[in-house]
């Protein structure tokens, strides 16, 4: 007979909360879905905390919103935090009338929807995060967190480099958990490895050459020495499970081959560079001892809770 230990018994109850049904915003006459324990248009004076989750590639964000939730209730904030988990469809996902859509790599990277080319991913993100940070709804809130766990890290990572939304908000704690992404945007021509010199590595959305729209409009409202030291300056963590070092199932694209052969020696590499390169950054890294390329493993860990309630 199989004997079921107390913490697999905890994990079961935990996850046994019930996932609400996906909601939408408006925005520029179209919809967007999302999952949210309260909605983001009503008062509420009790929350203090935000949490954002973006899904990875498979687009479950139910999955997402569940593992944050768990957490959230697990560390007894749930009822002063709302939690958000994003989903970007694509044109084969069930979609409602004027829902926006997206390309496979284009959500991720901040571009246009499919069927609206004037409002992209990053446009949307940043609508949302108004919402929240909207004083008459909620006075009390007084800490945001955006995080995503693969392609969903890759979004996070690319986000917090384009966007000056936080600096609207100064009362307002941001924190950018960048975790198991497959690459990430590097903000100068130099890598931590070698590869096919003719091959345009520094392109976006892996280099800042070639930038799509929001990004070229966060440079020409500022310039792009001044969008760096800005995304140096704010509270981004990378988190790498010591045991994502699978390289069958990540992309190994000409650019992308620059920056390491799995997501562990990318994370470690991206940060060491950084550091090297730009040694006054605020940023971080952290591991999950034992966890591969699992969002709820990567959340759950002990230094998942750490890194999503600030207690580092």
């Amino acid at each position: 007979m199989k004997i079921l230990t107390s913490g697999f018994l905890l994990f079961l109850s935990l996850t046994a909360l019930a996932i609400p049904p996906e909601t939408v915003i408006k925005f520029k006459g179209g919809v967007f879905s999302h999952l949210t324990n309260q909605d983001l248009t009503l008062p509420n004076a009790a929350i203090e905390k935000a949490i954002i989750t973006i899904h990875g590639s498979e687009r479950n964000a139910g999955t997402y919103y569940n593992s944050v939730e768990v957490m959230a209730k697990k560390q007894n904030v749930l009822d002063k935090t709302i939690v958000v988990a994003t989903h970007f469809k694509e044109s084969q996902d069930n979609l409602l009338d004027g829902e926006f859509y997206f390309d496979p790599e284009g959500w991720l990277s901040g571009d246009e929807a499919l069927n609206r080319p004037d409002v992209s991913s990053f446009e949307i993100m940043d609508y949302m995060i108004a919402l929240l940070a909207n004083k008459n709804h909620y006075p009390k809130l007084k800490e945001i967190v955006i995080t995503g766990h693969s392609a969903g890290g890759q979004l996070t990572q690319r986000y917090a480099v384009g966007s000056s939304l936080d600096e609207r908000f100064p009362d307002i704690k941001f924190r950018y958990i960048v975790a198991n992404p497959g690459s990430y945007l590097y903000l100068t021509p130099n890598r931590p490895f070698a590869g096919n010199p003719r091959c345009a590595y520094n392109d976006y959305k892996f280099g800042l050459n070639r930038p799509n729209n929001y990004m070229s409009q966060t440079m020409s409202l500022s310039t792009k020495d001044e969008m760096i030291s800005n995304y140096l300056k704010k509270d981004v963590v990378y988190f790498i499970g010591e045991s994502d070092t699978r390289s069958d199932d990540i992309d190994q694209s000409c650019p992308a081959v620059f920056q390491g052969i799995n997501r562990l020696v990318r994370g470690r590499s991206y940060m060491k560079q950084l550091s090297t390169e730009f040694p006054s950054n605020k940023h971080h890294i952290f591991t999950a001892p034992g966890v591969g390329h699992t969002q709820w493993g990567m959340y759950s860990s002990e230094m998942g809770i750490k890194v999503l309630f600030q207690k580092l």
